[in-house]
């Protein structure tokens, strides 16, 4: 094996895809609101969108592949460091021990 391929990376970007639920009472909507009354539709969606209301439920409903690359050791370290700024105190090492300890073996793979 070349060194230039053993220094390669693929990195692979996804969007992560959630259905996400939230249920309010009417009435409590209405407390809200004491001046006028409330469409509670209208109402429940501008609660959610300033995220005043705790999820009811969740349910992930998968990935979808933006786009996929090849880069460098030092492209990927770069990366690293834009994504993972709280990790800037680590060393090249451990931040290359992290990235290589991400793909699960073929064993684990079955596991799950």
């Amino acid at each position: 094996m070349s060194k230039n391929l053993d220094e390669n990376y693929v990195v692979v970007t996804t969007l992560s895809q959630f259905r996400i639920r939230y249920v309010m009472h009417k009435n409590d909507l209405q407390s809200l609101n004491t001046d006028s009354v409330v469409n509670p539709i209208e109402w429940a969606e501008d609660t959610v969108t300033a995220e005043e209301c705790e999820e009811f439920s969740q349910l992930h409903l998968g990935e979808v592949i933006i786009d996929s690359a090849i880069l460098t050791e030092d492209e990927m370290l770069k990366l690293f460091n834009r994504d993972n700024d709280y990790l800037a105190s680590w060393d090249k090492e451990q931040k290359i021990s992290w990235v290589r300890k991400n793909l699960k073996s073929t064993a684990e793979s079955a596991a799950l």
